[in-house]
């Protein structure tokens, strides 16, 4: 055989080889899509049993203390004028103590 047909030879076989390398790989992106189809379809599926827990739980929660304490954590703590002075006043307490302690440590 002479090197230009065997050349031609190896371009034909590089080629077929490449066009099924080329398919498989087509065939292996397809069956991937279809999986990725299969567990959107399954975790929907999840999400809404899910969602129809949760409203099951919030219905036979009392809705007056439902509410309650989502609106409680959605505002966060409230204290009054004598709450707030009142923990300055036990820091300020706190802080005495321990500056005391130091003195009678040293």
């Amino acid at each position: 055989m002479a090197p230009s047909d065997q050349l031609a030879a190896n371009n034909r076989a590089s080629k077929a080889s490449g066009d099924a390398d080329l398919a498989q790989a087509y065939r292996d992106l397809a069956r991937g899509e279809q999986t990725a189809t299969a567990l959107e379809a399954n975790l929907s599926n999840l999400e809404s049993k899910l969602d129809a827990i949760l409203a099951a739980l919030e219905a036979r929660a009392d809705p007056q203390t439902f509410s309650s304490i989502t609106t409680a954590e959605a505002e966060g703590p409230v204290e009054s004028g004598a709450q707030a002075d009142g923990h300055a006043e036990a820091k300020e307490g706190a802080d005495k103590d321990k500056q005391k302690q130091k003195e009678d440590a040293a």
